[in-house]
């Protein structure tokens, strides 16, 4: 039988799902750390980690037939779901909401693969309850769990739209005002104090970036969406 390597089952090889979930992960124990708000992080990073394998076991099923890693597959997905449910089963239910609310999102994404603008959309912005449910597990308000999640799934919809833009040539004008529609949202958001006003400046700095016309590669275009995320996570938690 031949040797299977693990790391490829086990790890997605997507770095951009990578910044979806930790930037809000970042953001929401920055803003109200406690105790079960880590567990939320185990637990997420855990749901995260399934998809991969899962997604591998069902490709092969569909197939009909069972390669040497399909079984390595459903353990690794089986044994990742096993510690997010022991994980989230340390947090109370009001926490849990936020992700309970982001589930039919991660169902969407899940089942078209991440192909198509919604799909790509969805598992996006379904991370992006990671920081509310982070927050409310810190004893932060609703209003303010809920304006977190707004302004990280407004990032990642203007990050999806930026980047398809870049490297497949879709519409500017669409990607130029979603970026707008973010600006306003965190305006309005810091103008009820919801959130600090770096919020804003860094919805105005994502503007900023799309704005020019660049042609840069994909590892090019990838590279400064971290390092743009990075930034957003900083102002936001001001």
């Amino acid at each position: 039988m031949s040797r299977v390597a693990l790391r490829p089952l086990a790890l997605p090889p997507e770095h951009g799902a990578w910044a979806f979930l930790l930037e809000p992960i970042a953001v929401g124990l920055l803003v109200a750390p406690s105790v079960s708000g880590a567990f939320i992080v185990f637990g997420a990073f855990a749901a995260f980690l399934a998809r991969h394998p899962l997604l591998l076991a069902l490709r092969d099923r569909k197939s009909g037939k069972r390669y040497p890693r399909t079984a390595i597959c459903e353990r690794l997905a089986l044994g990742y779901a096993v510690l997010a449910a022991l994980a989230f089963l340390q947090v109370g239910i009001k926490p849990m909401l936020p992700l309970v609310a982001a589930l039919p999102l991660a169902i969407i994404h899940f089942r078209n693969g991440g192909r198509s603008l919604a799909a790509e959309l969805a598992g996006a912005i379904a991370p992006a309850a990671t920081a509310a449910a982070i927050a409310i597990a810190g004893r932060a308000s609703l209003f303010t769990a809920l304006a977190l999640w707004s302004l990280l799934a407004a990032r990642a919809i203007v990050s999806v739209l930026y980047v398809r833009s870049a490297l497949r040539g879709e519409s500017r004008t669409v990607m130029l005002a979603a970026h707008g529609a973010a600006v306003a949202v965190a305006t309005a958001l810091a103008f009820t104090h919801a959130v600090s006003a770096g919020a804003v400046v860094a919805m105005l700095v994502l503007l900023a970036r799309a704005v020019p016309k660049q042609s840069l590669s994909a590892r090019g275009v990838g590279m400064r969406e971290l390092a743009y995320g990075a930034l957003t996570v900083l102002l936001i938690a001001v």
